[in-house]
Parts: structure tokens; C-alpha cells; sequence
């Protein structure tokens, strides 16, 4: 039992050491989307800014978006549907105190079967190393996509509201003419009947 928690400690440490990530003080990266839940089939955004709140510059090298449950093997091997790494060539430069947009990454949600909601993996890669995640403020790393069945429901009760809305106006409407008809055959002249002569 010892050993196994002296060579856990040991391989956390280790990987400290392999990945350094910038402080969270230094640099924040805001993300969000253009909508909170999308349909099978919608386009997305994703939008990304960058702030430096540190004393020196900080140059951005790559952002990298990894969409968890979309992913579908097909023949050719795995799609990895709307996963993308955008390098930049040259480095994007943030200095201190300023904030920068950094990029807005489209996205389609799948048609199929695959069209539900899904993780998001974003990492942002400096020259100081990767983003923690802590520092990534803004969204809570998900996709919300509305099933099937509640879409179906959605456009259900709009068909209803539609309906009593036409209802409710052919009584509107009913009630008028009603009203009309009694008013002006409370209004006829009398006939009176004289003998003929």
C-alpha cells in the first residue's frame, strides 16, 4: 500500500514537471457560446478572449478544441467532427493589462446520431505552457444540444398556441357580429299593418 501511494505522489509530481502550466494570476481566458442550447444540425460559435493580468507580455501559440461525444469511427478510421487546433503563426502577442479576442471557432452539431449534448476539451497553449483549467473562465466546458423529443414537444406547443390564438380571435370576431346582429334588429323600424281600402 505504501509503495503504491509513494509511486502515485512520485507520477503526480512527475507530470508537474512535464506539463507547467501558467499561473492562473498571469493570464484568463473568457470563452462562450452564441446560444445556450442548439438542435441537431445548428452552426455554433465559440468565442475566446484573452487577459493578461500579469507585468510581462504573453505570446499565445495555440488553441486546441476537442468535442467528446462527437466523435464516430468510420472506415477511414476516427472522425473527429469539429475538432480543430488553430496554430498561430506568428504568435499572437498579449501585452500586460490588455485583453485580446483571440478567435471565434465555428462549429456544426451533427445531424445523426451523434447530435446531443457533448464535453468540450479547450486548452490554450502559451509560451509560459498550457492554460489550467482553472484560468478559463466564462462557460462550463458543454454543448447543450435539445434531444429529439423535446424538440418535438417545443413545436407542439406552438401549434397549440397557435391554434387558440385562431380560436380566440374567430370568438373576438364571433362575439362582434353577435353584438352587431342584436343591436340593429333592435333598431328596425316597427311595421305597422293599415287596412286596405
Amino acid at each position: 500500500m505504501k509503495k503504491l501511494v509513494t509511486i502515485s505522489l512520485a507520477l503526480a509530481m512527475f507530470s508537474m514537471v512535464l506539463v507547467p502550466s501558467v499561473r492562473a494570476q498571469d493570464i484568463e481566458g473568457w470563452v462562450s457560446v452564441n446560444k445556450n442550447t442548439y438542435e441537431p444540425g445548428e452552426h455554433g460559435t465559440i468565442y475566446i478572449t484573452i487577459r493578461n493580468t500579469g507585468d510581462g507580455p504573453i505570446e499565445v501559440k495555440n488553441v486546441t478544441i476537442e468535442f467528446k461525444d462527437w466523435m464516430i469511427y468510420t472506415e477511414d478510421g476516427w472522425d473527429p467532427l469539429g475538432n480543430k487546433t488553430i496554430v498561430y503563426d506568428p504568435v499572437i502577442h498579449v501585452s500586460s493589462e490588455t485583453a485580446v479576442a483571440l478567435d471565434e471557432i465555428t462549429f456544426t452539431v451533427p445531424n445523426d446520431a451523434r447530435g446531443h449534448s457533448t464535453s468540450v476539451d479547450l486548452s490554450i497553449y502559451t509560451t509560459k505552457g498550457k492554460l489550467p483549467a482553472i484560468a478559463i473562465k466564462g462557460w462550463n466546458n458543454q454543448i447543450q444540444v435539445m434531444d429529439a423529443y423535446s424538440l418535438r414537444y417545443l413545436r407542439a406547443m406552438d401549434n397549440i398556441v397557435t391554434l387558440l390564438t385562431v380560436v380566440s380571435i374567430l370568438a373576438i370576431i364571433s362575439a362582434i357580429i353577435i353584438a352587431a346582429a342584436i343591436f340593429l334588429s333592435g333598431r328596425r323600424p316597427r311595421v305597422t299593418w293599415q287596412k286596405e281600402e
